[in-house]
């Protein structure tokens, strides 16, 4: 049987290369039988139709695979999601259908974590307001005034592969944990000392905060404008997780309210597909009216200082690419050949 497998939102040739090289390697007797073509955008409701004979799909976070594209991808049978998180991607209707789904769960917990780090020390040292004052040759200390990390207490909402890691570095730093999470860890309450509460007392007592919970329908708008007034006045709030998790308009009220005054940063944020394709939003038609109204109040988060954007490259490192071209090629190795995935995934809904 030949395989028709469509790679979509690849930009860089040597990710392509890299793939063919991997998939060369590990599926040498089967190569004959694989089509592989690869595409730098994502797959959607307004291009499916050209891809309607695929078997096997491999995306990332801008593919949007809701019941309207599944009923077009008549044959295939498995969705392969360079991403952690699969909110893009309905997967009740492909349980219906019978295709597989797939993420990739392991391949950038420490490169998420490190980035969240970063995040963390910037804002710290207000690393944005001193880069924009020297621009404008302001090599003034006004407005620069930092704080230590050391002995500080960090909260981390979601102690999962990434929560975890991020506790392992925040410990190292001399930070005190507290957490939240469905499932405490009885390991990181051992090795780093966590301290798992409430999420009103984690708001309450943290100087830090870090968002690091799975995108789903109960985790929308968990910081909202309702628990966001319990924050101390001069916290930090980082998210890299998902984008609705945190509500905008909370945010701006908090800020507003001349809350967070250690700084916001985002690597995600509500309204990101817009952001994130300006330069195809003349030619594109399927952002919803509610898609622009959340892109336009995140704008507005920019006008106050301590604020950080990252558009969404918590993950991209080249090292967790690779990782990724592996898990991919794993994926696609074990279900030609066994018809089974190498992990079975606990998805949310």
């Amino acid at each position: 049987m030949n395989w028709k497998i469509g790679f979509f939102e690849l930009e860089k040739d040597w990710e392509k290369e890299l793939y063919i090289e991997k998939l060369k390697k590990d599926l040498r007797e089967k190569m004959e039988e694989l089509e592989l073509d690869f595409y730098d955008k994502p797959l959607d409701e307004i291009n499916v139709k050209e891809f309607k004979d695929l078997d096997i799909i491999i995306i990332h976070a801008k593919s949007k695979i809701n019941s309207n594209v599944i009923e077009e991808l008549k044959n295939v049978k498995l969705i392969i999601t360079r991403t952690t998180g699969t909110d893009h991607i309905d997967i009740l209707s492909c349980e219906k259908r019978g295709i597989l789904v797939a993420n990739c769960p392991i391949y950038a917990s420490i490169t998420v974590a490190e980035h969240t780090i970063a995040l963390m020390f910037a804002l710290a040292r207000r690393l944005r307001i001193a880069i924009d004052k020297s621009k404008t040759l302001d090599f003034s200390k006004n407005g620069l005034l930092g704080i230590d990390l050391f002995g500080k207490v960090i909260g981390i909402i979601g102690t999962g592969r990434i929560g975890s890691e991020i506790a392992r570095i925040a410990y190292g730093i001399g930070m005190e944990i507290l957490a939240y999470d469905i499932c405490p860890s009885e390991e990181l309450i051992k090795k780093y000392k966590v301290k798992y509460v409430d999420v009103e007392t984690l708001l309450k007592n943290s100087d830090v905060i870090i968002v690091m919970l799975p995108y789903y329908s109960k985790t929308h708008h968990f910081i909202n404008k309702e628990n966001i007034q319990l924050i101390k006045d001069d916290a930090i709030l980082i998210n890299t997780a998902r984008g609705p998790i945190v509500d905008t308009e909370a945010l701006i009220w908090a800020l507003k309210k001349n809350k967070l005054k250690g700084g916001v940063a985002l690597d995600v944020f509500e309204g990101e597909r817009v952001l994130l394709q300006l330069k195809e939003i003349l030619s594109e038609s399927d952002f919803n009216q509610e898609e622009y109204e959340k892109a336009l109040k995140t704008l507005v988060l920019l006008k106050w200082p301590n604020i950080i954007f990252t558009p969404h490259v918590a993950y991209y490192t080249k090292e967790a690419m690779v990782r990724v071209i592996d898990w991919v090629v794993k994926n696609i190795y074990d279900f030609l050949l066994y018809r089974t995935l190498p992990t079975q995934y606990k998805f949310y809904f």
